[in-house]
């Protein structure tokens, strides 16, 4: 049986980019739709059995429907092709107010097999290559888990342990009435403790969400733990039953640039009497981010090292931000102008930013009329730190040479 498993595709981040007049579309759009394209079109390639999505479909829970529209088209020709298709809703998903629909709750109606979770639910679904046991754990929302009285006066930590305990149980639970003879995969969104988290969301991920361990998801007979929430992709569980974030399929910030942006195949084969996983990370197309940061001091040519940088990598259809560290008196000297030109080909310039090191002027060494000669060439010395050291040589040459000359004799 082979899966796609996605998630995190956020749809309609428009950050770093321009409305494209031939379309009149924000041209981030276009790049998530590229990638979400470029996913499905794999899937059909590989004629997956189910496309899995493990939550956050779109930026914010109230999409445009030019958003929604995009969304559908793409997981149209996998709705042509008969592929069953599950989403799972995500945190950005879900509504703030109770009772209203999620953002994806509509696609629950596209023609063909598509199941979307909103609860935490064991189902079993159709597949060409037959049933597959589907643990689904959406995004833990407090207003569908904790309806009882007893919990709504219970702090932030406090909520939390009890979400964490509720999907334990819920997961230990459904394990037990599993056929094991059956591929089975739980897909969730939330965090997992060892998780390491994108540059985008350091930020972002707040202390009280619920966390869960690898020993509590990978438990028999569990084939595969597909996650979302987290963009990084990453295997948390390398020796064992696979725990796998799929990544986001496109960057969203400079956080991301070097991280790999795309999804997952996965393949359970279960005709022996042991069943196999196996997986492989695909890439997608996603848009480049290219961070230069550049030291141009003590540069005769400040203007001309930042070019030379520019010169030497690839910028050409990226988002490209350069920032520069010159002295103080170099800054006249740098000529923006032909920095941005020298980044034409960029698909989009998101800054060229100038951090300036002033010159260390050092204070002039003031002496009284009265000052005796120690007096005055100790306060030049503590104001010359490089002095220092000599301070006890200096001040005595110099009484010497004073002395010598109070008598009429110079140095010979």
């Amino acid at each position: 049986m082979k899966i796609l498993h996605t998630a995190d595709i956020h749809l309609g981040i428009t950050t770093y980019g321009r409305v494209d007049p031939s379309t009149g579309l924000n041209t981030r759009l276009q790049d998530f739709r590229r990638a979400f394209e470029f996913m499905v079109e794999q899937a059909l390639a590989e004629d997956v059995d189910l496309f899995l999505f493990c939550g956050d479909a779109f930026r914010n829970p109230d999409p445009s429907p030019t958003e929604q529209t995009i969304f559908a088209e793409c997981l149209q020709p996998l709705t042509e092709r008969g592929i069953p298709i599950v989403l799972l809703v995500g945190n950005h998903d879900h509504p703030v107010t109770f009772g209203r629909a999620s953002s994806i709750d509509i696609f629950r109606y596209l023609e063909g097999q598509a199941r979307v979770f909103r609860r935490p639910e064991v189902a079993t679904i159709q597949t060409k290559s037959g049933p597959l046991q589907l643990i689904a754990l959406p995004w833990p929302v407090r207003s569908l888990l904790l309806s009882r009285e007893e919990f709504r006066q219970k702090s932030a930590s406090e909520v939390r342990e009890v979400i964490e305990q509720l999907y334990v149980e819920y997961v230990q639970k459904a394990v037990e009435r599993l056929d094991p003879s059956l591929p089975t995969v739980l897909a969730g969104h939330f965090s997992v403790q060892g998780a390491e988290l994108s540059g985008s969301e350091r930020t972002s991920l707040i202390a009280h969400e619920p966390k869960f361990t690898v020993g509590q998801l990978a438990l028999p007979p569990i084939d595969y733990v597909a996650l979302g929430h987290i963009h990084r992709h990453q295997n948390l569980n390398p020796d064992g039953i696979p725990v796998v974030y799929s990544s986001s399929i496109e960057r969203v910030t400079f956080r991301e640039a070097d991280d790999p942006k795309g999804f997952v195949l996965v393949e359970i084969q279960s005709d022996g009497p042991r069943k196999q996983t196996r997986y492989r990370f695909v890439e997608t197309p996603a848009r480049r981010f290219v961070d230069l940061n550049i030291d141009a001091r003590n540069s005769d040519d400040p203007t001309e090292r930042i070019l030379s940088a520019i010169a030497r990598t690839p910028v050409a259809d990226a988002i490209v931000r350069v920032r520069y560290q010159v002295d103080e008196d170099q800054v006249a000297r740098v000529d923006v102008r032909r920095i941005r030109e020298a980044l034409r080909t960029a698909a989009h310039i998101a800054g060229v930013e100038r951090t300036v090191t002033p010159v260390v002027r050092e204070r002039r060494t003031i002496v009284e009329r009265d000052s005796s000669l120690r007096e005055a060439l100790s306060r030049y010395i503590d104001q010359h730190e490089k002095l220092h050291p000599l301070r006890e040589q200096l001040i005595e040459a110099a009484l010497v040479l004073e002395a010598r000359l109070e008598a009429g004799r110079l140095p010979e």
